[in-house]
């Protein structure tokens, strides 16, 4: 169950309560949630033998133990915009023809149409003991470590490093329920908006599962 206040302290009152009756509560404040997270966005990747090299657009490097990976999640970010498109085209009008003998045989329909596009883009959180969360973007990452094994798709390589991550680091928790935008709504409720409060959705999952 989520709830949201709009004051710090009616927000404390129910986490006291709801921790005094025995369940477990996770508070996120404004801050946090506006903030971004303290990550590791990794452009480039490389699978050693006993651990995960990963480099940042910035040339920042980071090579994590795979034995002290604890957590993968994978999601999809979703993007959704509406547009209203107005198309305007010309029909026979038999009534207009009869009633004009024959001058005006047309008219002009206008129909408005309501679309919406999605783009989505697969990520993964890798967590692990004492480094910043390694977070691969399916669209930002080079794909060109894979050598030979480089499959023609983006979304194939990113299964690809997905299942490679997982086979080397079988001890880390895996959460894939960020996946759907159904499972997104139903995590954070109908309150808050799920391209706004993802971030929040992750938080929320690393504070339960570790």
């Amino acid at each position: 169950m989520i709830a949201t206040f709009g004051e710090r302290t009616a927000a404390d009152e129910v986490n006291r309560k709801l921790e005094a009756s025995g369940l477990t509560t996770v508070m996120i404040s404004d801050e946090e949630s506006a903030s971004a997270q303290k990550e590791f966005p990794v452009r480039t990747f490389r699978f050693n033998d006993h651990t995960l090299h990963a480099e940042s657009r910035q040339q920042e490097t980071l090579a994590v133990d795979y034995r002290t990976i604890f957590l993968i999640i994978r999601g999809t970010g979703i993007k959704q915009e509406t547009s209203i498109e107005t198309t305007k085209e010309r029909k026979f009008d038999l009534g207009k023809a009869v009633l004009t003998g024959g001058l005006i045989i047309s008219k002009t329909v206008k129909t408005t149409e309501r679309k919406i596009t999605e783009e989505r883009e697969g990520f993964l959180f890798v967590y692990a003991e004492g480094v910043l969360p390694l977070v691969f973007r399916e669209g930002a990452l080079d794909y060109s470590s894979f050598g030979p094994a480089l499959q023609p798709s983006r979304i194939a390589n990113f299964t690809a490093l997905l299942a490679e991550i997982r086979r080397r680091s079988p001890q880390a928790r895996f959460d894939d329920r960020l996946t759907t935008m159904a499972a997104q709504v139903q995590l954070l409720g109908p309150s808050l908006d799920v391209q706004k409060y993802l971030g929040v959705a992750i938080k929320l999952l690393v504070s339960v599962l570790r």
